[in-house]
C-alpha cells in the first residue's frame, strides 16, 4: 500500500464565499467609481443598463421608488449577466429579500435601518447604508461595515464633512450620493476616503421617457472619462 494520501481540498465556508463575494463587489465598485442610480420601468430596463454598459460603465442601482425594480433588476441579471446590478432606495428587510430573489448583487440604502443591515450581513449580501451623522458611521462600524454611503451628500456638508469625517474615522470609506453632478464628482472623486460618488445625473429620467440610448451612452463615456 502507497503511504501517499490525497490531499484533500477545503470547501468554502459560506462566510469565505460570502467575504469573497463582498470584496468582488467593491472591488468594481472602487474600479468604476461611480454607481448610476436610477429609476426606472421593466420595458426600459435592460436598454439603459447596455447602454450605461456601451458607455464603459458596467454597475448599476436600481432603486425601489417604483413598482417594477424587482422585475427591472431580474432583467437585467439574466439578460446583461456582465453587469453589476444592485438595489438602492432599500428601507426594510421585506425590500431587501425581494431585492435579492430577484438578483441584486448589493443593497444600498439611503439610512440606517439596523434589522436590514443585520439581515444582509446575515445572509452574505453585501450591504452600503446611508449615513449623515458621526453616531450613524459609529453604528454602522459596530456591525463590521467599512463602506458606507454619505446622504444626502450635498445638503449636509458635502467635501468638508467628508474631509471632517476622515479624522476620527480614518478606516471607512464612503459613496457620497444625493446632489452629485457632473459640475462636482471630480471634488468629491479626489478625496482618499470616496472610493466612488453615486448619482442620477448620467441616466435623467427625461432621456429614458424618450428612449435616447446614445445619449445615455455618451454621459457614461464622459463619466467615465472624467473620474479617471
Amino acid at each position: 500500500m502507497s503511504g501517499n494520501k490525497t490531499k484533500k481540498t477545503k470547501a468554502m465556508t459560506p462566510a469565505q464565499f460570502n467575504a469573497a463575494a463582498s470584496k468582488r463587489v467593491f472591488s468594481i465598485i472602487q474600479k468604476t467609481k461611480i454607481i448610476p442610480v436610477i429609476q426606472i420601468t421593466k420595458d426600459d430596463a435592460v436598454n439603459v443598463v447596455r447602454a450605461l454598459s456601451k458607455g464603459g460603465i458596467n454597475i448599476a442601482e436600481i432603486t425601489y421608488r417604483t413598482k417594477d425594480a424587482g422585475l427591472s433588476i431580474k432583467e437585467i441579471s439574466q439578460k446583461l449577466p456582465d453587469v453589476l446590478v444592485g438595489a438602492g432606495t432599500i428601507c426594510n428587510v421585506q425590500q431587501a429579500r425581494d431585492a435579492v430573489s430577484h438578483g441584486a448583487q448589493f443593497i444600498v440604502m439611503p439610512g440606517f435601518d439596523k434589522e436590514t443591515v443585520e439581515y444582509c450581513i446575515a445572509n452574505g449580501i453585501p450591504v452600503i447604508p446611508g449615513v449623515a451623522t458621526p453616531t450613524e458611521v459609529m453604528n454602522a462600524m459596530a456591525l463590521g461595515l467599512k463602506t458606507l454611503k454619505l446622504f444626502p451628500a450635498e445638503v449636509i456638508g458635502g467635501t468638508a464633512l467628508l474631509k471632517a469625517l476622515k479624522g476620527p474615522f480614518s478606516d471607512i470609506k464612503f459613496i457620497p450620493t444625493g446632489g452629485i453632478t457632473t459640475e462636482n464628482a471630480v471634488n468629491y472623486s479626489k478625496l482618499s476616503n470616496v472610493i466612488a460618488v453615486g448619482g442620477t445625473w448620467i441616466v435623467k429620467p427625461e432621456i429614458i421617457k424618450q428612449k435616447k440610448w446614445d445619449i445615455i451612452t455618451a454621459e457614461a463615456q464622459k463619466a467615465v472619462m472624467m473620474l479617471k
